[in-house]
């Protein structure tokens, strides 16, 4: 006899981790072994829900006034009765649910191959991401002094730099081996890569912006804010690969490191700007570019600030002297 229907339970990511096969209706669902199915999840109670047809052969879902009741979707509002469609989620306790019908379509079946043309394609961005970050960072070093390139030294601390992703993206890949099972290297190490790319396009624009408005504070800017925008996707990535997460969770997980960074960085800088210090504050970012785009102030304004500031420091230094008797 063939089955009715089917009862498939849902991971985080939406896939299939076990299937029910319904024979006969009506079909009961908890935790209790008096169920037809059985559910090992502490919100489920003993006997949580009953799945049978109408009188018209209408299939619902029914609620057995469980503590937690039924979802009409992971995450959905509480409803007493539940129609089912076949194919779409529904949730109780920390459970999803699914029925599916037999007729239910299922996704085109994947091409088998051999190990390494499964592996090729994730190494090749590993492979890839390697030598563009590379370049990228002997291209900034070169760029961002003004004495004789010295090639061996811009090795050296692109070495570093990349010493640092590959540990990054090691403890990533241990922690989705452990997870899922699985070490996912190139793919962490590919985001760690793009972080590191995009981190320095931020900085790079920041110190163009304050070079040709230094009234803009691009450069704080970019180091707390852009910083913390910078983390939070880079945690949002790294848990798509090393947990079973939903996007939801992986986002706030993501947003809470951000705000945790960015607090962090706006204390770290207001002690900063409260500390006493007899050296002038001043953008030292300098850049080679052609004079006509440089901030400049006409000579009648120029003579004016001048006046002002001698006006100033003349004020100043009659409150300095001391009092004559």
């Amino acid at each position: 006899m063939a089955p009715l229907g089917y009862i498939e339970v849902l991971d985080a990511k939406g896939r299939v981790s076990e299937r029910f096969a319904v024979d006969v209706w009506p079909v009961t669902i908890g935790r209790a072994y008096t169920n037809r199915m059985i559910l090992d999840d502490p919100f489920v109670s003993p006997e949580h829900l009953s799945v049978a047809p109408d009188e018209n052969g209408r299939l619902y879902a029914a609620d057995l006034d469980s503590v937690n009741g039924l979802r009409d979707a992971p995450g959905g509002k509480r409803v007493p009765r539940l129609p089912l469609v076949s194919g779409a989620p529904f949730q109780i306790g920390h459970t999803v649910l699914r029925y599916c019908e037999p007729q239910q379509g299922v996704a085109p079946t994947a091409v088998e191959g051999d190990g390494l043309g499964q592996r090729l394609p994730s190494w090749c961005l590993g492979l890839a991401s390697l030598i563009l970050v590379i370049v990228v960072l002997v291209l900034e070093n070169y760029f961002d002094s003004y004495e004789r390139f010295n090639l061996a030294r811009s090795l050296s601390e692109t070495l570093t730099t990349l010493s640092i992703i590959f540990t990054w993206a090691g403890m990533w890949s241990l922690s989705s081996r452990v997870v899922i099972g699985r070490f996912h290297y190139a793919e962490h190490f590919a985001l760690a890569c793009g972080a590191i790319m995009v981190a320095l396009l931020f900085n790079g624009t920041a110190e163009w912006l304050e070079f040709l408005r230094p009234s803009l504070p691009a450069l704080w800017v970019a180091s707390v804010f852009g910083s913390g925008a910078l983390l939070a996707g880079l945690v949002f990535g790294h848990l798509g690969w090393a947990s079973s997460m939903q996007g939801r969770s992986r986002l706030w997980a993501g947003l809470g490191v951000s705000a945790a960074v960015i607090g962090a960085g706006v204390i770290a800088d207001y002690a900063a700007r409260h500390t006493f210090s007899t050296a002038m504050e001043y953008s030292a970012v300098i850049k080679a570019i052609d004079s006509r785009w440089l901030p400049a102030v006409s000579i009648d304004q120029f003579i004016a600030d001048s006046q002002k500031i001698k006006k100033e420091l003349e004020a100043l230094a009659q409150k300095a002297k001391p009092a004559q008797p």
